[in-house]
């Protein structure tokens, strides 16, 4: 049988780290894999983090499986900073919740549940977007049907494209929303905007799907998760899925979690038992580390104090290279609109032949679909990035 499988399709992104670590240029810039970097370079572990980490070396006692719905106490301190404490939603107790191994595990169980409740669901995604929300669909079997999000080539939201897409839902559907800091453009939905799609996805009977990545790194963790609490409360029922990679540094560890707004208490207890059985079949009990050291910073008064300031940092020096970015948008055109976005991302409108042509003759590593990770530029590189593009700007 395994003469069958199709040839491989390499992975673009990982074939730009491999020629990011080939290159023995000492000046050469990483804009490629989405992970944020401080100006040396490097993807630090988060103060916090490390010092919940040796707490828990000292104190830990066990590597005994978790409950089916994960470590208790990351899931409750995760629904706290989500939702906060007086959300309508949690006071009639219409939120149910599961730990899933990194966002990409969380979206699964999503839409293994879309696909068991409504066998024809579909999922509509706008494009450009994060390549692995088409590749998850397709794994759980869901049909997807795509619209424009974002036109690279004028730097602005195609909102007309995306409000007729909710247009066309049906009941079962998703609809996948971004949080805060969209992938891989930048460029977040208006606040009316946002109202007004969950609102019609809601009234035809469909459930949003908010994938939420980069809370904390847009406007502020308050103001990126008022987004979230404002679409929890606006629909009578909705996915959020809540990844820990980029906000807590715990890329590897795997850890995220699943929301599940119902209608109803009942209705409540019903998806808890369905995304727990859902998850059995998928990785039995979830990874525990990271979800304990997640734990533990956001219940720890210190700890979370040092999280939300590093945190905030991170946030800041994003939005100072944007800035120094948008300084130099008259060299390079091409850079137009950046300190309008948020996030680690900027979508350049190039082809893969450019974005090659940027690594080999100026050591600029770039995905070949033009998005670059902003936090990969160290002090001197946005000139340089600038001087590079300008060529593409005649």
């Amino acid at each position: 049988m395994f003469d069958r499988f199709p040839e491989p399709v390499p992975d673009a992104l990982h074939a730009v780290m491999a020629r990011f670590r080939a290159d023995e240029r000492p000046h050469k810039i990483d804009l490629g894999v989405g992970v944020y970097r401080d100006d040396s370079g490097a993807s630090p572990i988060m103060a916090a983090v490390r010092e919940a980490e040796l707490a828990l070396a000292r104190e830990a006692d066990t590597k005994a499986y978790q409950a089916l719905a994960g470590d208790h106490q990351f899931v409750g301190a995760m629904t706290s900073l989500i939702f906060g404490e007086e959300h309508p939603a949690l006071r009639e107790g219409r939120v149910a919740a599961i730990q899933g191994t990194g966002g990409t595990g969380s979206l699964r169980i999503a839409m293994d549940l879309a696909r068991i409740a409504a066998p024809g669901a579909r999922l509509h995604l706008g494009l450009p977007s994060w390549p692995n929300h088409a590749a998850i669909a397709a794994a759980a079997g869901l049909e997807l049907v795509t619209h424009r999000y974002f036109d690279a080539t004028s730097g602005a939201l195609d909102l007309a494209a995306i409000e007729a897409a909710a247009e066309t839902v049906e009941e079962g559907d998703l609809f996948l929303l971004h949080g805060p800091c969209h992938n891989p453009t930048g460029a977040d939905l208006p606040p009316g905007a946002r109202s007004r799609l969950l609102a019609a996805v809601a009234g035809r009977g469909a459930i949003p799907l908010i994938d939420a990545a980069y809370y904390g790194l847009g406007d502020g963790l308050a103001e990126d998760l008022q987004i979230l609490r404002d679409a929890a409360a606006a629909v009578p029922r909705a996915f959020i899925g809540v990844a820990c990679s980029k906000s807590f540094g715990l890329y590897r560890e795997r850890t995220g979690i699943l929301f599940a707004v119902c209608a109803g208490a009942d209705e409540r207890a019903r998806v808890q038992g369905q995304m727990e059985r859902t998850s059995r079949t998928l990785v039995s009990m979830p990874p525990a580390h990271g979800a304990a050291l997640v734990a533990r910073v956001l219940t720890d008064r210190h700890l979370r104090t040092s999280w939300e300031r590093e945190l905030s940092a991170m946030r800041h020096r994003m939005l100072g290279l944007r800035a120094e970015l948008a300084a130099l948008a008259d060299r390079a055109p091409l850079l137009r609109g950046v300190d309008r976005e948020r996030g680690i991302f900027k979508m350049l409108p190039l082809t893969a032949e450019q974005a090659e042509a940027l690594g080999r003759d100026h050591a600029i590593h770039m995905a070949p679909s033009g998005r670059i990770n902003i936090a990969g530029l160290k002090a001197g590189d946005a000139p340089r990035l600038a001087q590079a593009l300008a060529a593409f700007s005649e």
